[in-house]
């Protein structure tokens, strides 16, 4: 197998992962119109002048952004000319370029119209997934030589893994809305909502509020399954380190969701915070393809 494209796959992994955190900064920072409403220039200039901090952060995530764009279109290429034999790639292929020129798009269309809290959200969510796409698709590289990961599992352990991967992908969305709201101290204390276990009284609470009722019951939902999983099905290894990995991910996103708010936005907790869902997605993204694989 081609060294050369397996280093790439890795390093194109890690570069949409640091994409993501990018993001991440901008929406933190308030760096998301540092550029004003000039795009792909920054203020109508190829390098600004005396740029600010918010300029710098802005533009370094379009660049970083555009450079990881033809690296994905690359190891799509590459990939779909060395392992086309394998089911996965050509798929894997066309959504990770698909979704990563589409998000650019409209991280652009937001940049020129307005940044819209809704339009943003997407943004993050096809980001996720285009970041999802690469990595399984260096995974297929890499089985290539070691073979393919079947796991054999019964129906209710397959659409328990499916019905959570599209309970998450929703979850990532209401949690992206919190942050492009601003809602992300709404709810200033936790596990409360302002002192009260009341339903939230405006706009704001009511995402904030939603976004952690969703997040509580996943957190629960993958703990059940882990639990489940390790009593029936330690013997699938596969399934079960999934299951495990999923469990620590989850706890260390509740307990970095928790700081978010006790130490009123901190931008390193946030950063964990972002980071912590982007493998929990990849991993669950994982965990469904090789349960797709059933009877192939």
């Amino acid at each position: 197998m081609n060294k050369l494209l397996k280093i790439f796959s890795i390093l194109t992994s890690f570069g949409m992962l640091l994409v993501l955190l990018m993001g991440a900064i901008v929406t933190t920072t308030g760096s998301g119109e540092g550029c004003g409403n000039s795009w792909p220039l920054c203020y109508g200039e190829v390098l600004p002048t005396q740029p600010e901090l918010e300029t710098i952060i802005e533009y370094s995530h379009r660049i970083v952004s555009a450079a990881l764009g033809f690296m994905v279109i690359i190891l799509a290429v590459w990939s779909w000319i060395k392992v086309k034999h394998i089911k996965e790639t050509k798929w894997l292929a066309f959504l990770s370029v698909f979704f990563i020129v589409f998000q650019g798009l409209l991280g652009a269309a937001a940049v020129v119209w307005g940044q819209s809290a809704f339009v943003l959200a997407m943004h993050f969510g096809f980001s996720l997934i285009s970041f999802a796409s690469v990595l399984l698709l260096t995974i297929v590289i890499f089985e290539n030589d070691k073979g393919r990961v079947i796991l054999n599992a019964d129906k209710g352990i397959r659409w328990n893994a499916y019905l959570l991967f599209m309970y998450l992908y929703g979850l990532v969305y209401s949690g992206a809305l919190v942050r492009h709201t601003k809602a992300s101290l709404a709810c200033s204390d936790w596990p409360l909502c302002n002192g009260s276990i009341l339903p939230p009284t405006n706009e704001l609470e009511l995402i904030h509020y939603a976004h952690r009722a969703l997040a509580g019951l996943f957190f629960i939902w993958i703990v059940l399954s882990f639990f489940q999983v390790r009593k029936y099905h330690q013997d699938k290894k596969v399934l079960y380190r999934s299951y495990f990995i999923l469990f620590l991910l989850v706890s260390l996103q509740v307990t970095t969701g928790a700081l978010i708010i006790v130490t009123k936005l901190n931008l390193f907790i946030g950063l964990a915070h972002g980071l912590f869902i982007s493998i929990l997605f990849a991993t669950l993204s994982y965990l469904v393809m090789v349960l797709l694989r059933k009877g192939q």
